[in-house]
C-alpha cells in the first residue's frame, strides 16, 4: 500500500504545485480555462525539461504538476505527455518515489493511453511501492480505465496475462467492467473464462458459473435498475479499501465426470504404460482442462507417476492462478509416460501433501469449507512393489475423515480392488471409465 508519510522531498514537491497554481489568475468562463490551460502547457515544458536534466526534487515536483493541471490539457496533449512519462517510468527513472508519483500523474489523465502503463504496473514492477500505487489508482479508476483494458486485452496473446488483468477487475468490484467480462466470457481459452466467470460472480453476488446467457441475463437487470451515474473517470485518488478475498461458488469443473467442489485438491495420476497412449493423453488433457476452469481460491498440487514420480512444483499447494495454470501446461508437455509402475510410492506422497494440507490450515485457522481432497486416476496396477502397501494402509488409518476425502478413478473397465479400497476408507468416489 502506498505510503500516508511526506517525505522531504514530498513536501517539497507539493510546495512548489502549489506555487504554481497560485500563479492562475482567479476567474471564471472562458478567462479561468485559458489560464489553466496556458498553466498546464507550461508545465508540460517543465516536465520534459526536468526528466532530462532535473534532480529528484525537481522531477518530483514537475509530476505532480503535470498530473494536477492535467484537466486542462487538450487529448493530443494528454497523450503526448503519457507517452512521456510511459518511457520515463519504464527506462530511464530509477527513483521509486518519482515513479510513484508518474502512476499518479497518469491515473488522473481523462485519455485512455495513460491507464495502459499504469494497469501493466499494477501487475508487476521492481518497485512493490510503485506496484501498489497502481493497484490502488487501478481500484479507483473508471471509464477511461476499462478502455485501456480493452486495447490491452485485444492485443495481448497470453492467455494467462489476459485472466489476470480479469481477475484485477474483480478487485474492482465494479458492474461496469460486465461488457468486458461477458465478451471474455466466451473466449476458446478456458483460463480466460475461469477468470472473466470468477469476476463477474465478486461483482454481483451471483453464481452462474461458465453460463454467458445466464450472466447477460444478470447485466440486462443491472442495466435496467442501476442508479444514473456521474463524475470523472480518471482515478478518485486516495486509499482504496482492498476488497475481501472472493470465494467462487460456480466454478465447479468435472474432471473425469467427478465435479470439483473441493477448495484444496491433490491429483495423483498414473502415466505408466499399462494405462496406454490414450488414456495418457486423455488424463492430460482431463487434467488441464479441468484445472483451466477452476476458480483462483482452488489451491491445488499435482503428481504424475509410473517407474518414477514426478511432482509439479515440488508437490506443493498452489492457488489455481492463471498463472500456474498455464505452467501446469507447460510441465505435462515435457512429460513421457512409463513403462512399469509404482503405485504405493506416488499414493505415499499424495497422502502427506494431504496431511500437510489439513495441518497448515488448521495452524491458520483457515475455515474448511470443503474437506481436503485427494484424486487418484491410475489402473491400480502395480509391478515394482517399491515400498510395503502397510505404509499406505497405515496414513489411510490416521486420515482425518471430517477434513479429507478420496477419490479412485480406474482407467479401463476391470475393477481395482486396490482403487476401490482408497476409495471407501477415504470416504469419496469410485469410478471407472474408459482409457
Amino acid at each position: 500500500m502506498p505510503t500516508r508519510s511526506l517525505t522531504a522531498r514530498w513536501m517539497v514537491s507539493r510546495l512548489l504545485g502549489s506555487l504554481l497554481l497560485l500563479a492562475i489568475p482567479l476567474g471564471t468562463g472562458a478567462a479561468a480555462a485559458d489560464s489553466g490551460k496556458e498553466a498546464a502547457t507550461k508545465a508540460v515544458v517543465v516536465l520534459k525539461r526536468a526528466l532530462k536534466k532535473g534532480d529528484e526534487a525537481e522531477r518530483s515536483a514537475a509530476v505532480v504538476d503535470v498530473g494536477r493541471l492535467s484537466r486542462h490539457l487538450a487529448r493530443g496533449q494528454q497523450l503526448a505527455v503519457s507517452k512521456v512519462l510511459r518511457k520515463a517510468l519504464e527506462e530511464t527513472e530509477e527513483s521509486g518515489e518519482v515513479r510513484r508519483l508518474m502512476i499518479r500523474a497518469l491515473a488522473r489523465m481523462s485519455h485512455e493511453h495513460a491507464w495502459i502503463p499504469v494497469i501493466l504496473t499494477s501487475q508487476q514492477d521492481r518497485d512493490k511501492k510503485v506496484q501498489a500505487q497502481a493497484r490502488q489508482e487501478v481500484l479507483s479508476g473508471g471509464e477511461d480505465e476499462l478502455t485501456a483494458f480493452r486495447k490491452i486485452l485485444a492485443s495481448e496473446t497470453s492467455a494467462a496475462f489476459r485472466a489476470e488483468l480479469l481477475l484485477m477487475l474483480r478487485d474492482r468490484r465494479k458492474a461496469d467492467a460486465a461488457p468486458i467480462l461477458l465478451e471474455r466470457l466466451v473466449e476458446k481459452s478456458r483460463i480466460v473464462r475461469a477468470a472473466a466467470a470468477e469476476a463477474l460472480e465478486a461483482i454481483s453476488g451471483e453464481a452462474h458459473g461458465y453460463d454467458a446467457k445466464r450472466w447477460a441475463g444478470w447485466h440486462k437487470r443491472w442495466l435496467a435498475s442501476r442508479p444514473t451515474e456521474a463524475g470523472p473517470s480518471v482515478s478518485t485518488g486516495g486509499i482504496v479499501e482492498e476488497p475481501p478475498p472472493h470465494v467462487t461458488r460456480s466454478l465447479r469443473p468435472d474432471f473425469y465426470g467427478l465435479s470439483l467442489t473441493a477448495k484444496d485438491i491433490v491429483f495423483v495420476v498414473d502415466i505408466s504404460g499399462s494405462v496406454g497412449s490414450g488414456g495418457f493423453g486423455r488424463a492430460k488433457k482431463q487434467l488441464t482442462d479441468a484445472v483451466a476452469l477452476l476458480g483462483s481460491d482452488v489451491h491445488v498440487a499435482a503428481l504424475f507417476f509410473s517407474d518414477k514420480v514426478h511432482m509439479w512444483k515440488q508437490g506443493a499447494m498452489v492457488p489455481a492462478t492463471p498463472t500456474n495454470k498455464e505452467d501446469l501446461v507447460l510441465f505435462l508437455r515435457g512429460l513421457e509416460p512409463g513403462r512399469s509402475t509404482d503405485v504405493y510410492t506416488p499414493l505415499n506422497a499424495g497422502l502427506k501433501i494431504l496431511e500437510h494440507r489439513v495441518r497448515a490450515k488448521q495452524k491458520a485457522k483457515e475455515v474448511f469449507r470443503e474437506p481436503v481432497a485427494m484424486i487418484t486416476v491410475s489402473d491400480g496396477r502395480d509391478n515394482m512393489k517399491a515400498i510395503p502397501p502397510r505404509i499406505v494402509a497405515d496414513k489411510l488409518d490416521r486420515l482425518d475423515a471430517a477434513r479429507t476425502v478420496l477419490h479412485s478413478i480406474v482407467l479401463g473397465t476391470k475393477e481395482s480392488p486396490l482403487m476401490r479400497a482408497i476409495a471407501h476408507r477415504g470416504g469419496g468416489h469410485y469410478l471407472r471409465v474408459e482409457r
